[in-house]
């Protein structure tokens, strides 16, 4: 904080390239500082003719990850960089600048299609790693600014260092494919099959953070890309079973939670193994992690349930997962009997248990609590969810909590 404040004191008299260096090593420490930007960007604005391309690069890049936007320096840097181009060579100025340019909203349709003329014919004379090939095309994809054909060009590009990539390169390469419904079998075929090589060796933070990452692209998939995506998620739910007895609960959580947002596939005795798992360290679950985790796994098993198949779930695959879910959710609904609680997560948490047939004796008492601790954040829909769940569980309908959570006095807790 000191830094900032001394670099914000000298910014009236701080030269240019000065500036650069020091809002570019701002960025590069995830530390920019967006009052600093502010109150240089009019100087900046007026003297853009001055920098070099590595120090306009620097600097446009700077600005957009401290997400500042205006109108007047947007104009000046889009004439600069229309009147430049040809000076930017190296493929750190170009990615830098293209990614630059598309998070400041610059709109100018004729400087994408000269980028994209520009960084083709540089890619004829020096090769481009997947890296920045990777950050090209997802800027380009992020302004709506590429065609299949483009995008095929590149990733012809791509596949040169495509054995170099990380999970999330990849994961922006495909993302950026799919988003304007570019389908290359060889490069996505090259990208499953690196994609395996990688989950093999990856640790449990990795394997999270990658599903994660392709997770993205579901929001983007034609049905012509299902079939590479199932692989790539196939080999990371292989992986992470195979080292599940490193996993912590926060890569358990992550990972549950990425495969039930996109309703991908995992097998009923693989989420077993997971059960396994979380009961075994359930000591360190916190309550949003714990309900979070088994909501997910509910909804993974649901979709097990509902797409049938020849192997259903068999009794002990969910008395495991009932035995995770009391092992879990008993330090929950001690909270829940204090009233640190909120609603919405008992909800998620009833439903979780209800799901995975944890059968917890605990948790009408818990309900019945929180509905007097907490009866200011009930609204009908959590009292409806609520009274059908318990209702599933056999509770009485003449019992007070139900009673409290039916239709007619829902309005009155």
């Amino acid at each position: 904080q000191s830094f900032k404040a001394r670099a914000r004191e000298l910014a009236p008299h701080m030269a240019l390239h000065d500036a650069t260096h020091v809002l570019n090593g701002m960025a590069r420490a995830r530390q920019i500082d967006k009052e600093l930007v502010e109150l240089l960007l009019p100087r900046i604005s007026s003297h853009l003719v001055y920098l070099t391309s590595a120090h306009l690069s620097m600097l446009a890049s700077a600005i957009a990850k401290a997400e500042v936007h205006d109108a007047r320096f947007t104009a000046a840097l889009t004439r600069e960089l229309k009147a430049r181009l040809m000076e930017f060579h190296s493929p750190m100025e170009i990615t830098m600048i293209v990614n630059a340019a598309s998070k400041l909203r610059v709109t100018d349709d004729d400087l994408y299609r000269r980028f994209v003329i520009h960084i083709q014919q540089q890619m004829g004379q020096e090769a481009f790693h997947v890296r920045d090939i990777s950050v090209v095309v997802q800027a380009l994809a992020r302004v709506q600014f590429a065609d299949t054909s483009t995008m095929a060009k590149f990733t012809d590009c791509a596949l040169q260092t495509l054995p170099q990539a990380t999970p999330l390169e990849l994961a922006r390469l495909l993302h950026a494919c799919m988003s304007v419904g570019c389908v290359v079998d060889d490069f996505f075929t090259a990208c499953v099959l690196h994609s395996r090589e990688q989950a093999m060796t990856m640790d449990p933070s990795g394997l999270s953070g990658a599903a994660y990452a392709f997770g993205q692209c579901f929001e983007v998939a034609q049905i012509s890309h299902l079939r590479y995506l199932r692989k790539i998620f196939r080999n990371i739910r292989l992986a992470s079973v195979a080292s599940l007895p490193l996993f912590l609960p926060r890569e358990i959580v992550s990972l549950l939670r990425t495969y039930a947002r996109w309703q991908i596939a995992f097998e009923c005795e693989h989420l077993r193994k997971v059960a396994d798992r979380m009961r075994t360290t359930h000591a360190q679950f916190d309550t949003e992690g714990a309900v979070s985790a088994l909501y997910s796994l509910g909804l993974l098993m649901q979709r097990n349930s509902a797409r049938g198949g020849s192997n259903p779930a068999t009794e002990t695959q969910w008395a495991s997962l009932g035995a995770a879910a009391r092992s879990l959710l008993e330090p929950v609904w001690r909270r829940a009997h204090q009233g640190e609680v909120d609603v919405s997560t008992l909800l998620r948490a009833v439903e979780a248990s209800v799901s995975l047939g944890a059968e917890d004796e605990a948790l009408v008492d818990a309900v019945t609590a929180a509905v007097v601790r907490r009866r200011t954040e009930l609204d009908p829909h959590s009292a409806s969810a609520l009274h059908e769940f318990l209702i599933h569980l056999g509770c009485p309908p003449d019992e007070d909590v139900m009673l409290a959570l039916s239709g007619d006095h829902a309005s009155k807790v």
